[in-house]
């Protein structure tokens, strides 16, 4: 990747069956539980300099996915428990990606 590029930096979380206080997706929704034996990864992507929400941003883990909305939040359900690497990439090449 280019030196020049922002960096990312990126918040996750994994919900493993109890209702969380946290407010999901901006829309005033708690983040919903996972389905028995399951787990979700949730968090916000936001720009490392200005600290603002980074939309279209994919986050993965092995077949999971999904991308950050306008406020930079994202959500994948149903997660089958383990240990997984997640990385998030921007397709438009704004940020450099990052592999936790």
């Amino acid at each position: 990747m280019e030196e020049d590029k922002k960096k990312i930096i990126a918040g996750v979380g994994v919900v493993t069956g109890i209702a969380l206080l946290l407010l999901l997706l901006g829309r005033g929704e708690a983040a919903p539980p996972p389905p028995p034996g399951k787990a979700n990864l949730y968090g916000q992507v936001t720009n490392a300099v200005t600290g603002r929400p980074v939309e279209g941003i994919e986050v993965s883990l092995a077949e999971y996915a999904a991308v950050t909305q306008p406020n930079g939040y994202y959500l994948i359900e149903g997660i089958t428990p383990g240990g997984y690497e997640v990385t998030f990439y921007d397709p438009l090449a704004r940020y450099q990606s990052v592999v936790l």
